[in-house]
């Protein structure tokens, strides 16, 4: 089934996510946040490696070089916690239909050449803000690169799930590198969105895969079938 017009309101517990930052307030984002780490790292891989070279040459590291070498642990520990604080998020889950989240994902946009295929026969529970906002990266990520179309469906089945399509000419990165923080071939990208799309994926006990099906380029965010009211027959 292609449906090109989902319903104008989303459910009303659904109606209160905000719109994600531009472009170009993400990159100058993740800049500052770049640039403060790298500060931060520079100075434990500075004494690392020159106790590296040193215990290469034969040399032995004295009480002082040892506690040096704790001290800058230590620090990295901290550093390592406030990474992790800043990153935990605790999720808001209501039960919410395929199609919700596509029409919260796409918001006010009218795009006639993009197909949509979505279902109000299966439910599952998750935080619509977090997981909308994975399908909406992709789906920016898709309109990027089309030559003339994309789309997204939900797809029923043993292994059920949305795919975010578009008909250009494929990653120009490895999986494992596109999916990497900072990794992008598009100019003054933060290089953010398929771990964005990744990270709602794994906080919800999903999955996200890319894949290459002439003459698609193919996002999958893969929901499983345990999780579908009623749940999908395997």
């Amino acid at each position: 089934m292609v449906d090109r017009k989902l319903p104008s309101t989303p459910a009303p517990a659904l109606a209160s996510a905000a719109p994600l930052a531009s472009s170009g307030e993400r990159r100058a984002v993740v800049g500052a946040l770049a640039a403060e780490l790298g500060h931060d790292l520079q100075g434990p891989l500075n004494l690392f490696r020159m106790s590296l070279e040193r215990l290469t040459r034969g040399e032995a590291l004295d009480q002082e070089d040892l506690s040096l070498l704790a001290e800058e642990l230590e620090r990295l520990g901290q550093l390592n916690a406030r990474l992790r604080g800043l990153a935990r998020a605790s999720l808001e889950k209501i039960a919410c239909t395929p199609r919700q989240l596509i029409e919260l994902a796409l918001g006010p946009r009218q795009l006639e050449e993009f197909t949509l295929d979505a279902t109000d026969e299966l439910s599952f529970a998750c935080d619509p803000r977090a997981l909308s906002q994975a399908l909406r990266e992709l789906i920016d990520n898709a309109l990027a690169a089309r030559t003339q179309r994309a789309g997204v469906r939900f797809q029923h089945g043993p292994t059920p799930g949305f795919c975010v399509w578009d008909d250009g000419s494929g990653f120009e990165l490895s999986q494992e590198t596109a999916l990497g923080w900072g990794a992008t071939t598009r100019p003054s990208a933060a290089g953010l969105g398929l771990t964005l799309a990744l990270r709602a994926a794994r906080a919800h006990g999903f999955n996200l895969e890319l894949r290459r099906v002439p003459p698609h380029t193919e996002a999958w965010l893969l929901v499983p079938a345990r999780e579908l009211t009623p749940p999908v027959n395997t």
